[in-house]
């Protein structure tokens, strides 16, 4: 099975502080050499496993936009030298924060919205130094967005809220989450609502999808209806569709008009409560939920016996005992999204034993001008 691939742009982009930042580690490297690259990184996953030397990979799927795309900014706080406080990303393999106000791969509304944050920390009184990220996203609407504050503390501390709407007027909700690890995860726990709105809305394929801020989405939307294209030329249609480590239900619903049923399972709390009021608000029947981890859930998932499956799991990719499950179904075609080669090779590996057969393996560029590199393999059973 060949995916169709987009006519890669022949472009380079730069940054002034791509040097110093180190988040875009490919910044200045032409856009088609960055697909071969990601390609490249692929094939060396797929090349250490014995097994899969035999599965090729097809050319980079690339994104429509190579800058300016990404509808997320998860910055650091930090005191500046002058004493005021600083915002930024950190330096790779530091904590040093670097000034970054002119990222060259944030949505443009939203790179205005961190310059207005950066200015009002750098002038406002009362802001307290247990403040220890902002995550500032958008959805369709770039126009409207919504902020969390991030603060160290086990208790929420006073913060001149007001000043700092007046000074961000595309800001329409802002949450706040305590965490006092000190480990590298932005949000650990509970988000709870401050002031506005609660959520985000992304409208695809003919539903409007409401993300609240502690559940995951996609920071490059452009690519999502290509990679819905290839599910759904790839599926055609059954009865039953499982979507494993659904989020808000992306995938499932924007390929559930080719089965009669979709089932969804996800451990994340914000994302099923999103996954429901999107369905209440459709109206939507013929849909199971499982709101538990995958892991936990494994017996409702064998009593759905899906004939389709998504896999869209974290970096550390899915338990084998989700894979057998899987294999215990009648399952007879999967398509998993990955964001980690190494452990998509891994559980190719495992699937292979189970009798499915890769069909194809292709790469995405869901984040042009870094390492990233996603992919989607495709897979049957007789």
């Amino acid at each position: 099975m060949v995916g169709s691939v987009m006519e890669p742009t022949h472009s380079t982009i730069t940054c002034p502080h791509g040097r110093e930042c180190g988040a875009c580690t490919l910044l200045g490297v032409d856009y088609s050499n960055q697909l071969t690259q990601k390609r490249g990184v692929l094939k060396k996953a797929i090349g250490k496993l014995d097994s899969l030397r035999d599965v090729s990979t097809l050319p980079c799927l690339p994104s429509p936009l190579i800058d300016r795309y990404r509808n997320r900014a998860k910055m650091a706080v930090g005191m500046s030298q002058r004493g005021g406080n600083r915002l930024g990303y950190f330096r790779s393999q530091t904590r040093e924060i670097v000034d970054a106000p002119d990222c060259r791969v944030l949505v443009p509304e939203l790179l205005e919205t961190t310059r207005r944050i950066r200015k009002f920390l750098a002038i406002a009184r009362g802001v307290p130094r247990s403040l220890r990220h902002i995550d500032v996203r958008c959805g369709t609407d770039p126009g409207r967005q919504h902020l969390t504050l991030v603060f160290r503390t086990k208790e929420l501390p006073n913060f001149p809220l007001d000043g700092l709407r007046k000074q961000c007027p595309s800001i329409d909700g802002i949450s706040v989450n305590l965490n006092p690890s000190k480990g590298p995860q932005v949000i650990r726990g509970s988000v709870k609502p401050l002031w506005g709105e609660r959520e985000i809305w992304v409208d695809h394929a003919d539903l409007r999808l409401r993300v609240s801020p502690a559940a995951f989405f996609q920071v490059n939307l452009a690519l999502l209806p290509e990679i819905h294209r290839l599910m759904e030329t790839f599926f055609g249609g059954g009865k039953m569709l499982a979507d494993l480590y659904s989020g808000v239900g992306t995938h499932g619903l924007a390929l559930r008009k080719g089965f009669e049923e979709v089932f969804f399972a996800e451990g994340n709390r914000s994302a099923i409560a999103d996954l429901k009021a999107t369905m209440r608000a459709r109206k939507l029947g013929d849909y199971r939920v499982s709101a538990v981890s995958v892991e936990r859930g494994l017996a409702k998932l064998k009593d759905a016996a899906p004939d389709a499956v998504v896999l869209n799991p974290s970096r550390a990719g899915a338990e084998e005992s989700v894979l057998e499950t899987i294999a215990r179904c009648p399952t007879k075609k999967i398509a998993y999204l990955s964001c980690d080669p190494d452990t998509l090779c891994r559980d190719l590996e495992i699937l292979r034993r189970k009798k499915f057969t890769i069909q194809s393996v292709q790469p995405i560029d869901m984040m042009p001008q870094t390492r990233q590199v996603e992919a989607l393999a495709l897979l049957t059973r007789a």
